[in-house]
Order: structure tokens, then sequence, then C-alpha cells
């Protein structure tokens, strides 16, 4: 263990509890499932258009809509953490310390990491198809697929690639991790958060991937005490996924490979 991670270990101590925990995903859970629906027909029908006649429109409302959710999210986090309980936003893990270094860990962790996930996909391919189940496309995966519009699909793949872990990283990880360790100890808060991380993506062919993925994330915030390696590692593996995606749009007419 170096000198680093034992003088934080020690030092930090994260106020907000189990309780703030389950606050922080119940909004989550409310705010990305029922009310980003509702805001969109909300505004569908302010503005006046439908699904059928202004597809541009409606995807483009989603993934502002999605945006602004997650920024609210992140708000309420940091009004938990700051106001609340008077704590600076390193925190939450928002710090530059050591950022190179930890930056460098991380993206070798992942590199050992990353056949792990794809083996995992192997496996789950596999089951499903001694069971004869098709797995359905996820709704981003389809939608990249199947976008056409040059706009929603550079919005799509930034949002995805760049906002959506920074985000995600600073609730699951900054925020939620932390909070259940005080309660539950750093392996097994490794564990509900990955587990938690996964279940959102309301994906069951990709859970363990993502769960994979999540412990990974977990691990290399506990190990560096920031969000810099976990959200560089988000970065990356959802740009790899993007990319891959987009290489299958383009160069493959959107046919899809078994895994």
């Amino acid at each position: 263990m170096n000198r680093i991670q034992t003088k934080t270990e020690i030092t930090l101590h994260f106020p907000w509890d189990f309780k703030d925990a389950i606050k922080v995903f119940l909004a989550y859970l409310v705010l990305m499932f029922i009310g980003t629906p509702i805001i969109v027909r909300i505004l569908q029908a302010i503005i006046g258009y439908t699904v059928q006649n202004n597809d541009v429109g409606y995807r483009t409302t989603i993934l502002f809509v999605s945006l602004f959710v997650n920024l609210f999210l992140c708000l309420y986090v940091f009004y938990i953490a700051c106001v609340k309980y008077h704590q600076s936003i390193t925190m939450l893990g928002l710090s530059l310390e050591n950022l190179s270094r930890n930056i460098k860990q991380g993206v070798k962790r992942y590199l050992i990491t990353l056949p792990l996930i794809m083996l995992a996909g192997f496996l789950i391919n596999a089951i499903s198809n001694y069971y004869e189940i098709t797995p359905e496309m996820q709704d981003v995966v389809e939608w990249v697929l199947s976008e056409k519009s040059g706009f929603v699909l550079f919005s799509l793949i930034f949002f995805g690639s760049v906002i959506a872990p920074v985000f995600e990283e600073i609730i699951f990880r900054g925020f939620l991790q932390s909070a259940l360790k005080n309660s539950f100890g750093k392996n097994y808060a490794i564990i509900i958060s990955a587990s938690l991380f996964a279940f959102v993506h309301m994906d069951i062919f990709a859970f363990l991937q993502i769960f994979i993925l999540g412990l990974l994330l977990g691990y290399l915030y506990e190990r560096t005490q920031t969000l810099a390696a976990s959200i560089v590692v988000h970065i990356l593996h959802n740009s790899l996924t993007l990319m891959f995606l987009l290489f299958f749009k383009f160069f493959s007419n959107g046919k899809m490979p078994v895994f």
C-alpha cells in the first residue's frame, strides 16, 4: 500500500450515510425512469410534435432532458455533501492530486480487465444460444445503429462517451460507494455500488459485463481516493463501445456480430 493511499484511508471520513445513499438512489430511479419520460411527453405536448412526425426532435429532446436530469442529480449530491454536511467537493473524489499517475494506473488496470469483460459477453451469449434465447438489443445500441441525423448522432456519442461517465462516477462512486462504505465496509461497498450501477442499465444480458466494469471503477476509486482514474476509464470504455458500434453502422450495414 503506498504512502498516499495509507494517509487518505486514515484521514477521510464521509459524513453522508446509508440513508443519504437510499435518497440519492431513489431519486436517480424516479427521475431517470419515471421523470424523464413524463418531462419528454410534457415538452412534446407544449411544442406540438409526436414521435411519428418528428423522430429527430423527439430523440434530441430525450438527450437534453437526460442531460439536465443527470445534472440535477449531481447538484443534489453536491447539496448533500457541500451544504448539508459542509464538505469540500474533494470529498466526492473531485481532486487532481496525482492525476497523471492515477490515470495511468486506471488505464493499465482497464486493459487487464477488458479481456474479462469480453469473456463475460461471450459466456452470456453462449448461454443464450444454448437456451435459444435472443437478447434484445439495448436502446442505445439500436439508436446508434439506426440514427441518420448527424447532429443527434454526435450529441448521443458526446453524451454517452463524456457527459454520462462523469455524472455516473460522481453519483455511483463519489457519493453512493463512499456512503455504503460507512455501513458495509470497503469491499461490500464496491460490490453493492457495482451491482446498482449494472442494475440501472436495465439489461440483464449485459449485467455481468457492466458489473465487472463497476467493480473495476469502484476499486480504482478506493485505491486512488479520487475519481480521475474511474472517470477516464469509464470514458475510455464507453468511447470504445461507441466506436465499435459506429464501425458496424458504417462498414457492416448495421449488422452486429454475435458475442
